[in-house]
């Protein structure tokens, strides 16, 4: 009886630790392009699932453009992959929509746009809360602009006002356009933000010899990461991906 005891209570504790485990991968795809000019959505599914993560999201994503040979890439990936998923468009393009993409293994609501910018190429900043470890906890994408950072500081104001009355756990990721440690990223920490730190490489941009470190995940009412790392993607995009694990020691 005892033995038996023994083997519920370690159940228990083994499904609270599992409960509590979270991954999320944030992957600019450059609308499922390869540094080989071929349009190829099974090869940016496949770098994904490999991340075996719950939540993704993805930057520069087409929904049916000409350019994309009106293929429908944030419903194409979801389908790959199992997943459901919430497209936030940013503009009209080429007869069709493009802008980001939020994947997930679990239930999603509250998915929104927020517009952080109309000038020059309009940006904006998707949100959902998803449900996993038994409560639910609000995941972002995010892409500044990639060329004034007076621009990137106005739309990052815009964000974090956005957030500012948001309960429980933030997991904000993508792709910054900046540095963490530049203006944007000193914003951020000053308003209690967390920067997940990366092992290994920091470095992302450009995917065949990164020198940049503009995709990185900004966390808030979360503890550091067990794992953070930048993922190489094989040519898949000009962009390699970051994935961040968490996972609690059970109380």
């Amino acid at each position: 009886m005892v033995g038996m005891k023994s083997l519920w209570f370690f159940m228990s504790l083994f499904c609270i630790a599992k409960a509590q485990s979270f991954t999320m991968f944030s992957w600019n795809i450059h609308r499922a392009v390869g540094m080989d000019g071929k349009l190829d959505p099974a090869r940016t599914a496949a770098i994904i699932r490999e991340q075996n993560a719950d939540v993704v999201v993805l930057q520069e994503v087409d929904q049916g453009t000409m350019r994309s040979a009106k293929r429908f890439l944030a419903t194409e990936l979801a389908e790959r992959l199992g997943m459901r998923f919430f497209f936030g468009k940013a503009i009209d393009f080429q007869g069709g929509e493009y802008g980001q993409a939020i994947l997930s293994a679990h239930p999603l609501r509250e998915t929104r746009v927020v517009r952080l910018s109309e000038q020059g190429e309009a940006r904006i900043a998707v949100l959902a809360e998803v449900w996993v470890g038994g409560e639910w906890v609000t995941v972002g994408g995010v892409h500044l602009d990639a060329v004034s950072a007076p621009r990137r500081a106005d739309e990052a104001k815009v964000l974090l006002a956005a957030l500012s009355k948001k309960p429980g756990k933030i997991y904000l990721a993508g792709d910054w356009n900046e540095g963490p440690r530049d203006a944007v990223g000193r914003m951020w920490e000053g308003a209690g933000w967390v920067y997940q730190k990366k092992s290994g490489e920091r470095f992302s941009f450009p995917q065949e010899k990164p020198e940049l470190e503009i995709d990185f995940f900004w966390t808030k009412g979360v503890t550091q990461a067990l794992d953070c790392r930048v993922v190489a993607v094989h040519g898949a995009s000009d962009h390699r991906g970051v994935v961040a694990r968490w996972g609690e020691a059970p109380p």
